[in-house]
């Protein structure tokens, strides 16, 4: 999973501020060591090792390194495209942007929790909370003028990952019960740009 302020700007081409890191973990297999998860985290990090120019993370569990991701994702992500094409200094430097991608983070971390707790982590540890919240926004206001990857695809008209990104989180949310207004409002915003622009 990365989180690490990249983009593709052409052919060959990626710009990237080395802000932010790339996390991952093991998908249970059948080879999968259940009584010795240090070993997956050991193989991960000596993977990754020889790329000194990005941070990486190990996540012992995938459901929660996604949804950890989707409380930077969908807020800034998001609000960049609902506004037109913003940049995150553009959204971080203006309060009430500010407040809504607060606001969006915290129905996506109730999100989180709930899918957490139904998939049977009921120990709060694994909970996401105010921890993350800083978290994503420290990263945020030292990004700068930085242009998400699904404002670019706005902003050059090309397809944006909009079922993937937005639409399933939030069906996720139905399903398991949590209300997500602001984040319903900011889906249908986006979608209805895209459609309007067929993209």
């Amino acid at each position: 999973m990365a989180l690490l302020c990249s983009n593709r700007v052409g052919p060959g081409h990626i710009d990237h501020s080395y802000a932010g890191m790339l996390s991952g973990g093991v998908a249970a297999s059948s080879s999968t060591d259940v009584t010795n998860p240090d070993k997956d985290r050991q193989a991960f990090e000596d993977l990754w090792k020889p790329v000194t120019k990005v941070d990486t993370a190990y996540e012992s569990s995938l459901l929660r390194g996604r949804w950890k991701k989707n409380v930077w994702n969908l807020p800034f992500n998001g609000i960049s495209v609902a506004m037109g094409g913003i940049t995150i200094d553009t959204l971080v430097n203006d309060p009430g942007l500010r407040q809504l991608a607060y606001i969006i983070m915290d129905e996506t971390i109730a999100i989180a929790n709930e899918d957490l707790r139904q998939n049977g982590y009921d120990d709060e540890s694994w909970y996401l909370g105010e921890a993350e919240k800083k978290q994503m926004m420290d990263l945020s206001d030292a990004m700068g003028p930085y242009k998400t990857s699904t404002m670019l695809d706005l902003v050059e008209r090309r397809p944006m990952e909009v079922e993937y990104l937005f639409r399933k989180p939030l069906e996720r949310a139905e399903r398991l019960g949590v209300k997500a207004p602001h984040l319903e409002t900011l889906v249908l915003l986006i979608e209805a740009t895209q459609k309007r622009l067929k993209l």
